[in-house]
């Protein structure tokens, strides 16, 4: 039987250093290991998206965020494993640099746009979010 699920991302900008939180993906991580990330995850029955979003940026960074707006989604498919994954991308603030990673990420970067957006080595889908989350005003 198919599986459907549905995941919140936090794009997560600090407005003191003006830089966005991205993340590398342990080896361990069933969907595109070793990848850049944002912080994120499947919702809980009945967990509202601003909750979501919220607890999976503290599980996965130890960082408090505060969402400030829903500004993209996304669906992902997996023919292979009968695996749907609709995603929602939140802007998000936080006023800290100070990263505790989960085991599902081995890595992180505080970055300004213009350093993500002008790095091939992040993948177009990357770079094209925080292209367009920065045209929002914070």
């Amino acid at each position: 039987m198919p599986e459907f699920a549905v995941a919140t991302k936090a794009i997560i900008f600090n407005p003191k250093t003006n830089k966005y939180l991205v993340l590398f993906k342990s080896d361990q991580e069933d969907i595109n290991p070793n990848s850049y990330d944002f912080p994120g995850g499947r919702l809980k029955f009945g967990e509202k998206l601003e909750e979501g979003v919220v607890r999976e940026a503290k599980e996965e960074t130890g960082l408090c965020v505060s969402p400030i707006q829903v500004f993209n989604a996304w669906t992902f498919v997996k023919p292979d494993k009968d695996f749907q994954l609709t995603g929602i991308d939140f802007i998000c603030t936080t006023d800290s640099e100070t990263i505790v990673l989960s085991s599902e990420h081995s890595g992180y970067e505080w970055l300004d746009v213009n350093q993500i957006i002008s790095d091939t080595k992040y993948p177009d889908w990357l770079r094209k979010t925080i292209e367009k989350a920065s045209k929002f005003k914070i």
